[in-house]
């Protein structure tokens, strides 16, 4: 089952200020899907497309070894997650993409992502995990 429109919406227009919140300053987390816009660490800006991704395009981008995938979880820099490594991402991601998200008692864990391209339409997928 993938996300409902009405939770994709939400989330994914919550802000749509064109230049990134810098990381650190308030408590806040960087959130890319939240800015609409990342710059990596070569300079290269990345563009948010539409918003939240639904659970068959994550699968689908996570089996492509051309996407980049980067995972962000509190204020430290993200990790980003090798081929060999995103079918455990999505194993443990997956049961919280579905609507509504199957959690255990007292697990506040979550998963949001977003599909963003650069100028010369490379892929990026941002998985940002909170809890």
């Amino acid at each position: 089952m993938s996300r409902g429109p009405e939770r994709r919406e939400r989330r994914a227009g919550q802000s749509d200020r064109p230049e990134p919140s810098p990381a650190g300053h308030g408590g806040e987390w960087p959130s890319p899907i939240r800015d609409g816009v990342w710059l990596d660490a070569a300079g290269t800006r990345w563009r948010r497309r539409g918003g939240l991704c639904t659970d068959k395009r994550v699968r689908r981008l996570l089996g492509s070894p051309e996407v980049r995938v980067l995972l962000f979880y509190g204020p430290h820099a993200p990790t980003e997650v090798e081929p060999a490594d995103r079918d455990a991402l999505w194993q443990r991601m997956s049961r919280y993409l579905e609507e509504p998200a199957v959690r255990d008692p007292g697990d506040f864990t979550d998963f949001d992502t977003g599909e963003f391209r650069d100028d010369q339409r490379r892929t990026l997928l941002v998985v940002e995990e909170s809890c």
